[in-house]
């Protein structure tokens, strides 16, 4: 980096330098009085110091390409594979488009349930230009729910069942215990990663195959193709089903 570089190029500065003052100092110091031992040791003790650090910064700097470099290899392996990491965001494509009105795209997304609720709802809201939740379009009422995760599809329709335009929603859930008591339900997004956007600072952005987005140090989950679509959602929607379009 330029920052460990400008360390690297004042540790060589300052080394260079304190050889010539010792140099200077050795060659004109007074016959009478030369430097004492003790201060002569002390001077030495520096530049040594000087020098370990130096070499301590360049083994730094060599440790941190090397992170990076693996953090490019992880990220790029993970093409092809699913991941599940924090988020809350949909993506719906193609919903209605079928010739009896069925069909399109919409993606899986993971809620955490810390305890029990007798009513979960799922809340589904349009995306501003800095990807905040905007206008409510649709709510479900995904009735009561044991503590844990689950994975659950929106139908990609209003409250009315009216497809709703192609495009990345944002969900969010509410949920109260047995006693009334507000319930934290945290999200997370599921998908298969297609590409890889590097980062100079080695947490990769992970494009997944329908676009969303998840940064490479939040995932959490890593399963392979062959495991993940042989697997139903909580919906009763094989994953399959909705990657294949």
């Amino acid at each position: 980096s330029l920052k460990a570089q400008a360390g690297t190029d004042r540790l060589g500065t300052d080394k260079n330098t304190f050889l010539k003052l010792l140099v200077a100092q050795l060659t004109h110091q007074d016959p009478l009085n030369p430097v004492e031992d003790k201060e002569f040791v002390a001077q030495l003790a520096q530049f040594t110091s000087v020098e370990e650090l130096q070499n301590l910064n360049k083994g730094m700097e060599s440790l941190n390409s090397a992170y990076l470099r693996q953090q490019s290899v992880n990220a790029t392996s993970l093409i092809g594979q699913y991941v599940e990491a924090p988020g809350d965001m949909i993506t719906i494509d193609g919903i209605g488009s079928g010739a009896d009105g069925t069909g399109g795209y919409s993606s899986p997304i993971t809620f955490t349930l810390p305890r029990t609720t007798p009513e979960l709802t799922m809340n589904i809201y349009s995306m501003d230009s800095e990807g905040r939740p905007n206008k409510l379009v649709a709510s479900r009422n995904l009735g009561p729910r044991n503590e844990g995760s689950a994975a659950v599809q929106w139908d990609g329709r209003d409250d009315k069942e009216a497809p709703l335009p192609n495009g990345t929603y944002i969900a969010n859930f509410t949920a109260k215990d047995a006693d009334g008591k507000d319930i934290l339900v945290t999200t997370s997004s599921s998908g298969k990663v297609s590409q890889v956007e590097m980062a100079a600072d080695g947490n990769h952005k992970l494009v997944l195959q329908d676009f969303r987005t998840v940064k490479f140090n939040d995932v959490k989950i890593i399963a392979g193709a062959a495991d993940v679509e042989k697997t139903n959602t909580d919906s009763g929607t094989a994953w399959n089903s909705w990657l294949a379009n």
